[in-house]
């Protein structure tokens, strides 16, 4: 539970997380189909919540609501543009999905005013740096993978050559 043992790490910024719980996903999303993707993204935010004691609050809602509009960005463009986007630039794009939904469901709910729009530029730079971290670490265990003969595909295989 990587979204448990991230709440024992300090914060960067007090609104800012590692988001490493997204590794899970994305990983999914490589190995098998969003389907699957989408269950551990539930699986994830609905027991790292009730394990670290957010189950039904508002942190719980910024994460599913985040959770989810990562995933669906990080399916598209994985459909459509991957190997053109590698595992670090899929992620990069599910970061970003994940921190402007966060800023949605925030206005929607809670601040009602364009003033949440002054920490657009620090939530757009943090989703650069955190999902180039998470998809770094998601396309390191798909390389041990693949060296391992647990995971094979010619298109990781011509990306690990390029690095």
């Amino acid at each position: 539970m990587l979204f448990v043992f991230e709440s024992l790490v300090p914060y960067p910024m007090p609104w800012m997380r590692l988001g490493l719980g997204n590794t899970a996903t994305l990983l999914a999303l490589f190995l098998f189909t969003p389907r699957e993707a989408l269950l551990v993204t539930l699986i994830r935010v609905v027991a790292g919540s009730l394990i670290v004691g957010r189950f039904f609050t508002p942190s719980f809602l910024l994460s599913f609501c985040g959770g989810l509009a990562s995933l669906g960005t990080m399916s598209l463009v994985h459909r459509f543009f991957y190997p053109r986007f590698s595992p670090v630039g899929i992620s990069i794009f599910g970061a970003l999905a994940h921190n402007l939904a966060q800023l949605a469901v925030v206005y929607l709910l809670w601040v009602k005013g364009a003033q949440i729009l002054f920490l657009l530029p620090m939530f757009l730079l943090s989703s650069v740096a955190t999902g180039f971290l998470t998809g770094a670490l998601a396309f390191l265990v798909l390389q041990k993978l693949s060296a391992f003969g647990f995971f094979s595909t010619p298109i990781l295989e011509d990306i690990v050559q390029d690095m």
